[in-house]
């Protein structure tokens, strides 16, 4: 399936590994233009470095825990990208602690979001994905913080699409289930607690973790033409392991 994505501008934020990283390779590959951006800006050079081959990338260091920063990276991608038509927002504090998740999650999104709505043209096929998780719709014992706040990005997604639904501009989340990857947080649970690893492995329908390029290939989806009637929404990418319905 053809999508249509090639010389889109795109920014994607937490883009130096994972899930992040995953969805900045997808869109370089189908032709896009990418800017990213991380905490660590080792990781995030390297990460620059190796997507070079696949196409044209921009990256900075920034701290989405700031508003002031994360809407100055956002004018500062837009001025490298030239304007802007997609932008993912993939941070999380991941933290037990309410305020700083409110503070990131919340208040660093929204200002990332609404940066990102000054640089998008009306009616130009303009697009705003948030990464919420299927914390959202299950109870995550220890992580009530980080499970409300993700509830509540996917609350903002779709009062924004309602929103911007009449500039032509589209909204909506997508909620990776348990995704396995390097430096990730599978990984250290595979290393430090094995018995929760093969506990939360177990539960899964499918028998195993997701892969970040599975949730990037969604992600592409949603931001192409393809799904051009898709606004507002949440797609959950789990392997079935929510079992409550979406009603």
């Amino acid at each position: 399936m053809e999508l249509d994505l090639k010389g889109k501008r795109v920014i994607v934020t937490g883009g130096s590994k994972g899930i992040g990283r995953a969805i900045a390779e997808v869109f370089l590959r189908e032709g896009a233009r990418v800017a990213i951006c991380a905490r660590d800006e080792t990781t995030l050079a390297a990460a620059a470095a190796d997507m070079q081959a696949l196409g044209e990338v921009h990256y900075a260091s920034a701290d989405l825990a700031s508003s002031e920063a994360a809407a100055g990276f956002v004018d500062w991608a837009a001025t490298q990208l030239g304007g802007l038509d997609i932008l993912v927002s993939n941070v999380s504090a991941m933290s037990g602690d309410y305020r700083t998740c409110v503070e990131i999650d919340i208040i660093g999104v929204q200002a990332l979001l609404r940066a990102g709505l000054a640089h998008i043209e009306d009616n130009s096929g303009g697009n705003l994905i948030c990464i919420s998780s299927r914390a959202a719709s299950a109870g995550i014992p220890f992580m009530q913080a980080y499970a409300a706040v993700k509830a509540a990005t996917i609350s903002m997604v779709k009062s924004m699409a309602i929103e911007l639904a009449r500039r032509g501009i589209r909204v909506n989340a997508v909620s990776p289930g348990d995704i396995l990857f390097p430096g990730g947080t599978w990984e250290d649970t595979q290393n430090n607690n094995p018995k929760l690893f093969a506990a939360v492995l177990k539960e899964n329908p499918m028998r195993r973790f997701g892969r970040p390029e599975e949730i990037a290939d969604v992600v592409a989806f949603v931001a192409s033409e393809r799904a051009s009637f898709m606004s507002g929404a949440n797609v959950l990418v789990d392997g079935a392991a929510t079992r409550g319905l979406q009603i």
